[in-house]
């Protein structure tokens, strides 16, 4: 700081009148200094004065920044209906934002606590906020999120979002919890109309599958039954092999050997894939399929190939259509009902467990059919004779576990053939 100093203070000789010499230099120079002293005080004390005014302006634009960002901020928060809260868990002292109080519809006067909060909270969820308050200090999950509804004194819900943080000490006792609570009521409203949107437009498509999926399914069941229709007098082969199926497929579910591989889709899908077995037989000339003796071995080698006719056929729309488990099972079904347990059907003679399941099954189902139907080569067996013929097979034709349940239930077995004949 440069200090400049008035003429009048520049020190000039005494004059002799008479006084001591050393005396007057002293006054002389005391004099001097003292000026020089209350000038300095005069310079500091200006200096001061406007470095002051000048904090002082500093002070005041800042603290009308701030006041702005905080008007602005409440604001927001009005705008977002977002209020703020913590607590300070050492000094048992919590603080909300004058937005919470307004998401709250609660007298800013009034301390909060906890108990305020919960007149607002819905009776149904003040279980769950009680949780959740103690969660702050007892959880280890520091952060959390969740939704739960105010009830207003004139009936109103609102539903609020919460998110809190706590902080904790190195021992892990709660420090401080901040969060805040947001009104998402016109969000919620929002969320259900589309969630009921979506189910309805999901009612819509499932039902538009169904019909799809059943307009499929009577154009393969009339296409099939055109096939089956040459050699079936009665044109309901189809329908009682797939009921068979599914009846057979029930039993077996609950036995452990199934129970991991037969479920409630495996039922829905063998009733529709079943029909499928014999769709092959189209490949097959007449003279072959309708002939009324007994067929010669070239024949029966033709007859034999129906189940790989059948099987590439599916084959073939199987690229098209990967993992779909109808195609699957109709292929398994179609190249498999005619291989034996023990090894001596065909085409590819394999044994047990290595037959699919599907064809096991519909092994039992399509010879019983084939026992107890008219057909030109043969008269219709009894339900007694066909029973005996089957279980007589157990372990050489059929699997050994299912022509037990094909035992147990040969009555309903029985019925199904009545009622679809």
């Amino acid at each position: 700081m440069e200090i400049s100093f008035p003429c009048e203070v520049l020190w000039k000789p005494p004059s002799n009148d008479g006084r001591n010499t050393s005396e007057l230099e002293l006054f002389a120079i005391e004099s001097y200094a003292k000026e020089i002293d209350d000038h300095l005080d005069k310079e500091l004390l200006k200096k001061l004065i406007l470095d002051h005014a000048e904090v002082a302006r500093s002070l005041e634009k800042t603290l009308y920044a701030l006041s702005l960002s905080e008007a602005r901020l409440k604001e927001a928060n009005r705008i977002a209906l977002l209020g703020y809260w913590d607590i300070d868990h050492r000094r048992a002292t919590r603080h909300w934002s004058e937005s919470l109080y307004e998401i709250l519809e609660t007298d800013p006067s009034e301390a909060p606590s906890i108990d305020l909060l919960l007149k607002r909270v819905h009776p149904d969820d003040r279980e769950m906020v009680l949780e959740i308050r103690k969660g702050l200090t007892e959880n280890n999950n520091d952060v959390a999120m969740t939704r739960y509804r105010l009830l207003m004194e004139d009936g109103r819900i609102k539903w609020v979002s919460l998110i809190f943080r706590t902080e904790r000490d190195v021992d892990g006792r709660p420090i401080l919890s901040r969060g805040t609570i947001q009104d998402i009521t016109k969000i919620k409203i929002a969320e259900d109309k589309l969630e009921e949107y979506s189910k309805h437009l999901e009612a819509m498509v499932v039902e538009k599958v169904r019909e799809i999926s059943e307009s499929q399914m009577a154009t393969i069941f009339a296409l099939v039954k055109l096939s089956e229709s040459r050699d079936d007098d009665t044109g309901a082969h189809i329908e009682r092999t797939a009921s068979f199926c599914r009846l057979l497929a029930s039993k077996a579910m609950h036995h452990t050997n199934y129970s991991g591989e037969i479920g409630k889709k495996f039922l829905e899908t063998i009733y529709k894939a079943s029909p499928l077995h014999d769709i092959g037989k189209v490949g097959i000339p007449d003279s072959i399929l309708l002939k009324p003796g007994k067929l010669t071995d070239e024949e029966f080698a033709q007859m034999k190939q129906h189940v790989i006719i059948g099987y590439r056929t599916i084959a073939e729309i199987e690229k098209q259509y990967k993992n779909n488990e109808f195609l699957r099972m109709g292929m398994e079904i179609c190249r498999y009902h005619h291989e034996k347990w023990n090894g001596t059907g065909y085409p590819e003679g394999i044994s047990g467990d290595d037959i699919p399941l599907s064809a096991r099954i519909m092994a039992i189902a399509d010879v019983y059919d084939a026992l107890r139907s008219k057909r030109v080569y043969k008269e219709a067996f009894s339900h007694e004779k066909s029973r005996e013929i089957i279980v007589s097979s157990k372990g050489t034709h059929f699997d050994p576990l299912l022509v037990d349940f094909f035992a147990e239930t040969e009555k309903e077995f029985e019925q199904l053939y009545f009622d679809l004949t």
